[in-house]
């Protein structure tokens, strides 16, 4: 009986700090997000405090943490694992269809920065004019819904 009690301790004190460690490295890339709030929208490129296409953004965000590189909105759906929308956390990649009516070729990518009973935020480049360049954007309240693909963990 000891041992099984040891046993169950150990393993919840491992998924615990496992837990607060994923929290924290989500705290730190959403810091390192938010920090380019701001930054405008240039096509093709990828250049801190300059400027940002999407793609060039979530690049230079994950890459920071040295989740990947990928430079194309289309890379980010092969990878890590798909999770349903309702499930996305913090630091999930967030995948989108281009502007194209009808379209379900990922054209337009973000991460989120929150989704709990407040709503779900995800904070992107866009080149939209009512909300150009690294800016937060409240999912339900926006023309993202119709446009959505998937969420893709990649940590």
């Amino acid at each position: 009986m000891k041992i099984i009690l040891l046993f169950a301790i150990i393993l919840f004190s491992t998924q615990s700090f496992s837990q607060d460690l994923l929290q924290s490295r989500a705290d730190s890339l959403v810091s390192v997000a938010e920090s380019q709030l701001g930054v405008p929208y240039v096509w093709a490129t990828s250049s801190p405090n300059k400027s940002f296409d999407c793609s060039g953004f979530t690049s230079y965000v994950y890459g920071s943490f040295d989740i990947t590189d990928c430079r194309s909105s289309k890379g980010y759906g092969s990878l890590g694992d798909k999770v349903n929308l309702k499930e996305a956390r913090k630091g999930d990649c967030i995948l989108f269809a281009g502007t194209t009516p009808g379209s379900k070729t990922i054209g337009h990518i973000g991460i989120v920065i929150q989704n709990d009973n407040e709503g779900l935020k995800f904070i992107h480049c866009s080149s939209s004019k009512k909300h150009f360049g690294v800016v937060v954007t409240d999912y339900y309240s926006s023309g993202y819904p119709k446009r959505f693909l998937e969420v893709r963990r990649l940590f």
